[in-house]
C-alpha cells in the first residue's frame, strides 16, 4: 500500500517481519490418540491409523490458487488484495492504428494542455471508502517544463508540480521527456463521492507544458471482447464553459477516453482461495496404501472481522486426478464436523473471502486436518517402498494461461513457408533446435506489422545466405549487435517459430522505472524442465555461470532485487543513479554466439537494468483467438488491462494495473508434465499406476518405460503394474501432437516378497 491506514484499522504490511518457520507439523499414530475420530468399537482395531496435519498460511499457500488474494508473509496470513483500480480506457490504451507516433507533437490522439484547454474525466464509484488514493495518468511533460499540472476532484483543487522542481531525481520524466510515462498524483480522498466523480486537469502555461494520451474509441474492439468506451472523457477549449466528448486531441477530431485512472488503497470486495490436491493419508509419498473407513474433520483458523465473511467448501475423491468421476460435489466445510469418506483419501478445499467494509479484510491463518482410517495394505511385510527420482508437477496458476493449438494450420503455413524444418535438421538436442530458431528469428527480415498477432504477418521472405540455409546477416536490418526493428517483432517471429515446431513460448515485456522497456520471449524447455529467457533482438540468452543452465526472467530479476540497496520508487528510480554499477556485480552469463559484435557491448548488460518490472500476456493462442490483444504493445508505456504483472518487496506493484501477483507459480506453470501415482490394489505386489498429465497445445498420449524394457507408446493413463522381486523402475513422459517429448518422471519401487 502507498500509505499506512492506522486510523482506519487496516492490516499494516511489514515486509521484514519473519514468517512462521513451522509451515506444517504432522503427527501420526498407529493406535490413535485423545483427538482420534474412531468409534468405541474401533478402539482395539490394529489397522487403525491416525494423522493430524497443521498447516499455517505458509503451508497452505504453496501451489494453491489465490484469486484477488494476497499471501502476506509479514503476518503469515492470506487476505484480500488491498488496491483497487478504477478505469475505463485500458482495453484501448496504446498507439491507435492509422496514426503516427506521439514523440513529435502535436498529434491527433494526444491532448496538449495549455491555458484555456481543460480536460474532464468522469469516474464512477459505488463505494468511497479508501485510506488514500491517487490519480494515475498516461502522459508526458514537455522537455524542460517548469509548469505545474492543475487538478480538481469534485471541486477540490490540487497540483502535480513539475518534475524538474519537485522531483529532480525522477529522471524518467526529465531525461525521457519525449516518451510517455505513468504519473501518480495523491488526491484528497475525502472528496470522493458515491456515483460519478468529476476530475478536471489543466495548466496555466501559454504553450503546451503537459500532454495526456487518449485511448481511441476504435481500439476498444481490439483490446476487449466486452468493454466499450463509456464516453466519460470531455474537453473544453474555452476554459470550461462548453464541453465535447467527441472532439478530443490536439486536432479536436478524436473520440475515446483519456488514459486517466484512480488507484484506491482499499480491499477488493472478494477473493477466492483454492488448495492443490491433498492426500490425507500418504501426503506427498508416491505410493498410496490401501485404506477404508476414512474419517476426517477440519479445524480452520480464520480471522473474520465485522462486515466480512469466509465460506469454505470441500470435496473428496478416490483418484489422484482432480475432478474425475470418483470425486464428490463441493460441500460446505464445517469446523469439527466428521466427514466419513470410505476410501476417498484425496481432497481439495476452497474458501470465498468477502467484505462489505473495504477497509477491513477477513484472513486465512491456517487449516488443521485430523484424519483416521483403517490400513488394508497387503504389502506391509514385503518391504514395498517408493523412491521418487523425479515426478511431474501439476500446478494451476491463479490466472490461467491459454495455450495455442500446436496443429493450427497457420503454424503449419509459417513452418513451411520459412522452411524451418530444414533450419533445425540435424540438431542433436532440443536446446540446439531452440538456438537455431533464435538465430533465425534474429536474421529474418520483418514487416513491422504492429496490429496483428498472426506470426505470418510479422516476417518477410529472406535472402538466404549461400550454403547456410539461413537468412543473410547484413543490410539495413542491423545496427551493431541489435536488430534495428522494434524488439517486439523479432521476438514475435521467434515465438511463432517455436510454436510451429511444437515448443510452447510466450511474449513477455520488461522495464524499470528509470528506463524504457523491452519485449522478449520465454520458452518451455523440456530438457531443463523449466521456462528460459531468450531475446531475438540481439540473439542471446542469460545463464548461470556456475552451472551453464539458462535463466528465466524471474531468476534474473531476483538476482537484481537481491543487489538493490533500496525499494524502487518512481520518485527516485535506481537505474539512472546506480544501474550500471549494480548490474556489473550480477553473476549472470551472457551468450555470445557466432556474432562479430560482443553481446556485452551490444546491450546485453544494459538490459539487466530493465528487469525491475515485468508482465506477460497470459495466452499465446492468437491464431485460434485473434482478440483481445494489447494495442501496439511496446510503442507506449503498457496500459492494457489483460496483462498479468509481477511485483515484490523491492519492486512494488504499479498503480496502473489491477491484475498482479508476487507468486512464481502464477507465472511459471510447469508444462508437459506426467505425475505418477502408485495405488495399492487387492493383490500383493500389484500396483495401479495412475498418471495425471498436462500437455498444452495437444496431447498424443504417453511414453512408458518399465525396468529394462524399451519405451512404449500408450494412450491409457491407468493400468496395473506387477512388481518384480527387488528394485523396480517406472518412467513416464508426455508426447504432444508435434512429437515433442516432455520431461521424464521416474519412480523406483523396492519389493521383497
Amino acid at each position: 500500500m502507498k500509505k499506512v491506514f492506522t486510523l482506519l484499522s487496516l492490516l499494516v504490511i511489514n515486509c521484514f517481519t519473519a514468517i512462521s518457520l513451522l509451515a506444517q507439523i504432522t503427527v501420526e499414530s498407529k493406535s490413535g490418540s485423545a483427538g482420534s475420530l474412531r468409534n468405541d468399537d474401533l478402539k482395539n482395531n490394529s489397522k487403525l491409523r491416525f494423522k493430524e496435519s497443521k498447516l499455517d498460511a505458509t503451508g497452505i499457500e504453496k501451489e494453491a490458487q489465490l484469486i484477488s488474494l494476497k499471501f502476506d508473509q509479514s503476518k503469515n496470513i492470506i487476505r484480500i488484495q488491498e488496491t483497487e483500480l478504477v478505469e475505463d480506457d485500458a482495453p484501448a490504451a496504446g498507439l491507435p492504428e492509422g496514426y503516427k507516433t506521439y514523440t513529435k507533437g502535436p498529434v491527433e490522439w494526444v491532448e496538449d494542455l495549455r491555458k484555456g484547454i481543460v480536460i474532464k474525466k468522469i469516474l464512477s464509484l459505488e463505494n468511497t471508502a479508501a485510506g488514500s488514493a491517487r490519480v494515475v495518468f498516461k502522459g508526458m511533460e514537455v522537455k524542460g517544463n517548469k509548469e505545474p499540472l492543475h487538478f480538481s476532484i469534485n471541486g477540490e483543487k490540487f497540483i502535480r508540480p513539475a518534475s524538474l522542481i519537485a522531483y529532480p531525481q525522477a529522471r524518467q520524466y526529465i531525461d525521457m521527456a519525449g516518451l510517455d510515462r505513468w504519473f501518480y498524483v495523491d488526491l484528497p480522498v475525502n472528496k470522493l463521492r458515491k456515483g460519478n466523480n468529476e476530475l478536471l486537469m489543466w495548466t496555466e502555461s501559454d504553450s503546451t507544458s503537459w500532454r495526456v494520451l487518449i485511448a481511441h474509441i476504435n481500439e476498444f474492439k481490439r483490446g476487449s471482447l466486452t468493454r466499450t468506451s463509456p464516453n466519460r472523457s470531455m474537453k473544453s477549449s474555452n476554459g470550461g464553459r462548453t464541453w465535447s466528448d467527441k472532439r478530443l486531441g490536439a486536432m479536436d477530431n478524436i473520440d475515446g477516453e483519456y488514459s486517466v485512472r484512480l488507484s484506491l488503497d482499499r480491499y477488493l470486495p472478494s477473493g477466492e482461495y483454492s488448495s492443490p490436491l491433498i492426500d490425507l493419508v500418504d501426503g506427498e509419498n508416491a505410493l498410496k496404501k490401501s485404506i477404508s473407513n476414512l474419517r476426517v474433520r477440519f479445524q480452520p483458523d480464520f480471522n473474520i472481522p465485522a462486515k466480512t465473511s469466509i465460506k469454505a467448501f470441500v470435496r473428496f475423491g478416490s483418484g489422484p486426478v482432480l475432478g474425475d468421476q470418483t470425486w464428490t460435489e463441493w460441500q460446505l466445510l464445517e469446523k469439527d464436523r466428521e466427514y466419513a469418506m470410505a476410501d476417498r483419501r484425496f481432497m481439495q478445499w476452497k474458501a470465498q473471502l468477502e467484505t462489505s467494509d473495504l477497509l477491513e479484510s477477513p484472513s486465512i491463518k491456517g487449516m488443521n486436518f485430523i484424519a483416521e482410517w483403517e490400513d488394508h495394505s497387503l504389502n506391509k511385510n514385503s518391504g514395498v517402498n517408493a523412491r521418487i527420482i523425479n515426478n511431474g508437477k501439476i500446478i494451476q496458476s491463479s490466472y490461467p494461461f491459454s495455450y495455442e493449438n500446436l496443429n493450427h494450420l497457420d503454424l503449419k503455413r509459417y513452418r513451411e513457408s520459412h522452411k524451418l524444418d530444414q533450419i533445425v535438421k540435424g540438431a542433436l538436442s532440443e536446446f540446439e533446435i531452440m538456438m537455431r530458431l533464435l538465430n533465425w528469428a534474429y536474421r529474418v527480415p520483418l514487416r513491422s506489422e504492429a496490429y496483428s498477432w498472426n506470426w505470418n504477418d510479422v516476417t518477410r521472405t529472406p535472402v538466404i545466405a549461400e550454403g547456410t540455409g539461413m537468412p543473410q546477416l547484413n543490410g539495413p536490418f542491423f545496427k551493431g549487435r541489435r536488430m534495428v526493428e522494434m524488439c517486439l517483432y523479432p521476438n514475435q517471429a521467434l515465438i511463432g517459430a517455436l510454436l510451429s515446431l511444437g515448443y510452447q513460448a510466450r511474449h513477455i515485456n520488461i522495464h524499470s522505472e528509470g528506463e524504457s522497456g523491452h519485449e522478449v520471449t520465454e520458452v518451455w524447455s523440456n530438457e531443463l524442465n523449466k521456462w528460459i529467457y531468450m531475446d531475438a533482438t540481439r540473439d542471446y540468452y542469460y545463464f548461470d555461470p556456475e552451472t551453464g543452465i539458462p535463466f528465466n526472467l524471474l531468476e534474473i530479476h531476483n538476482l537484481l532485487a537481491a543487489k538493490m540497496p533500496r525499494v524502487e520508487d518512481w520518485k527516485r528510480p535506481f537505474a539512472p543513479e546506480i544501474g550500471k554499477e549494480l548490474v556489473k556485480g550480477l553473476n549472470v552469463g551472457q551468450r555470445q554466439g557466432n556474432n562479430p559484435f560482443s553481446i556485452q557491448e551490444g546491450g546485453g548488460t544494459h538490459i539487466l537494468e530493465i528487469m525491475g518490472h515485468f508482465r506477460i500476456i497470459p495466452r499465446n493462442d492468437f491464431l485460434s483467438n485473434p482478440l483481445p490483444v494489447p494495442v501496439h504493445t511496446g510503442d507506449t508505456m503498457w496500459g492494457w488491462d489483460g496483462f498479468l504483472n509481477w511485483y515484490d518487496q523491492v519492486f512494488p506493484k504499479r498503480d496502473e494495473y489491477q491484475r498482479y501477483s508476487d507468486r512464481a507459480s502464477d507465472f511459471y506453470q510447469p508444462l508437459n508434465q506426467a505425475k505418477i501415482n502408485l495405488m495399492e490394489t487387492d493383490k500383493s505386489g500389484v500396483l495401479k499406476v495412475i498418471v495425471d498429465s498436462f500437455t498444452p497445445g495437444g496431447s498424443d498420449g504417453l511414453l512408458v518405460k518399465v525396468n529394462e524394457d524399451n519405451w512404449q507408446s500408450q494412450s491409457q493413463t491407468v493400468w496395473d503394474w506387477q512388481l518384480l522381486a527387488g528394485l523396480n523402475t517406472i518412467k513416464v513422459r508426455t508426447k504432444n501432437t508435434r512429437g515433442i517429448l516432455g520431461p521424464v518422471s521416474e519412480i523406483q519401487v523396492s519389493y521383497n516378497p
